[in-house]
């Protein structure tokens, strides 16, 4: 029997950093499941394989989303202070240090400019090996989410970003790199919940539909996770 337990796995398309995204809205949609989110800003592959790895011991018989980011991402684990100065000195990204699920700091460089990122992606590791290691990673997550009985998804922040550029969201989706919640909301009703064969309330579906509608959502609002919360709580 399928546990009520819901692993998701993505980039800044996943962390709510912005608003809420699909991971947590899925939360709200599915009360009587735990949702446990591996996600971050500018996030590659080796950093969420590395939490799905960290995430073994207890996802037997879960549902697993993993939801690939861009190949060409460089997630450099931190394991002392030789790269604290190309860290902070990183204009865009010098605030981008997260934790792992066994307490490993990690620096997620996205799209960074910094000459030693942009070295190893054009002499080190350049586009084919990134996109073949990438296909090694699905591939092992893959029979490794089945070797544990887990209904496996996978998807892809192109696979949402291609989504939210419909025609049917020109007038939603506001002009941020991560698309508004109500287009989080359409992706996890059309695009993911069939695919893992999860039945939603209808009437809390609807109800949370007209709240995300009728919330008028600023990109980095200070009191986001409130309204949020004010959301939930009213489901």
């Amino acid at each position: 029997m399928r546990t009520k337990k819901i692993f998701t796995f993505g980039d800044g398309f996943a962390t709510g950093h912005i608003w809420p995204e699909w991971p947590q809205i899925l939360q709200a949609l599915l009360p009587d499941y735990q949702v446990i989110n591996t996600a971050g800003i500018g996030a590659g592959a080796e950093f969420l394989v590395s939490g799905f790895v960290d995430c073994i011991p207890v996802m037997h018989s879960s549902t697993v989303i993993f939801q690939w980011p861009d190949h060409r991402r460089f997630d450099k684990l931190v394991e002392d202070n030789t790269w604290q100065n190309i860290i902070s000195n990183d204009p865009v990204y010098h605030f981008n240090t997260v934790d792992d699920h066994s307490g490993c700091k990690w620096w997620l460089s996205s799209a960074s400019k910094t000459t030693q990122v942009q070295q190893y992606h054009n002499q080190y590791v350049q586009k084919n090996q990134s996109l073949n290691r990438s296909r090694i990673y699905q591939t092992l997550v893959d029979h490794t989410a089945l070797e544990l009985d887990c209904k496996i998804l996978h998807t892809s922040t192109q696979d949402q970003e291609n989504f939210s550029r419909l025609p049917q969201f020109f007038s939603t989706r506001q002009s941020e790199v991560q698309p508004s919640p109500i287009v989080h909301f359409y992706w996890l009703i059309e695009q993911v919940l069939p695919k893992v064969n999860i039945d939603v309330d209808q009437a809390l579906k609807h109800r949370l539909e007209q709240l995300i509608n009728q919330t008028q959502w600023i990109p980095y609002c200070p009191d986001r996770q409130e309204t949020w919360t004010t959301i939930c709580a009213q489901l």
